[in-house]
């Protein structure tokens, strides 16, 4: 294939990579933030306050009421345009874990779907007479071609996720039993383990998945 045949090929990569590389992007930072948001404001001044008051009913001391902090109708708060959320902040609570988890997997899928997307393109560049460098037109969020700082900062995004995924995970069940007195709905404890196992098992196949599709696609690029 000569390069008359192979730059519109090549241009119609670019511009397929472009779109799916802006929607990767607009849905990390939707999950990064997000996550950082209601970890940091709600999830751990809930467990904490849960986990406080727990040390004052062992110890039998005299501890203010969980209401009184304002933590549990912090999500039923909420208004919308269909009313308050109608859930408290304890549900909500004990399914982030499993809700960062599923976003992991759903954004770790798109970054592998940019990889593989980025052979193709890496296989059109070969065929040109003067090849190009395919991490400046199809640049990816973590790359061993990139700086030391910018690998850094891609690989530090991802394991800031997970890492607040296992330890949120560590936080719930800690403190499980005390914040079953809080959940309206699901009051089976094993029904949790196990929503758990499986969310961390999801974060590790995503982590083990994209770190194998780096080292595919570096393999590939090195042909």
């Amino acid at each position: 294939m000569d390069d008359i045949e192979t730059i519109p090929y090549l241009d119609r990569l670019l511009v397929l990579y472009e779109e799916k590389l802006k929607r990767f992007r607009l849905y990390l930072t939707i999950l990064l933030a997000g996550t950082i948001i209601f970890f940091f404001l709600i999830f751990l001044p809930y467990i904490t306050l849960i986990g406080n008051q727990e040390s004052c009913r062992v110890n039998e001391l005299d501890c203010p009421a969980l209401y009184q902090s304002g933590l549990e109708e912090r999500v039923s708060d909420v208004s919308t345009s269909w009313g308050n959320i109608p859930i408290s902040t304890a549900e909500v609570a004990v399914f982030f874990p499993t809700g960062v988890a599923c976003g992991i997997v759903a954004v770790s899928s798109q970054l592998q779907g940019l990889m593989r997307l980025r052979q193709a393109i890496t296989q059109q560049v070969s065929n040109l007479e003067k090849p190009m460098d395919v991490t400046l037109i199809a640049p990816l969020l973590i790359d061993p071609k990139l700086n030391l700082v910018d690998l850094i900062v891609g690989c530090s995004i991802l394991l800031f996720q997970c890492f607040i995924v296992l330890f949120s995970i560590n936080l719930i069940i800690l403190r499980l039993e005390a914040l079953k007195n809080s959940l309206t709905y699901i009051q089976n404890l094993a029904f949790y383990h196990r929503l758990y196992w499986l969310s961390a098992l999801l974060v590790i196949y995503s982590l083990v998945k994209t770190g194998w599709n780096i080292f595919q696609a570096q393999a590939f690029e090195r042909r």
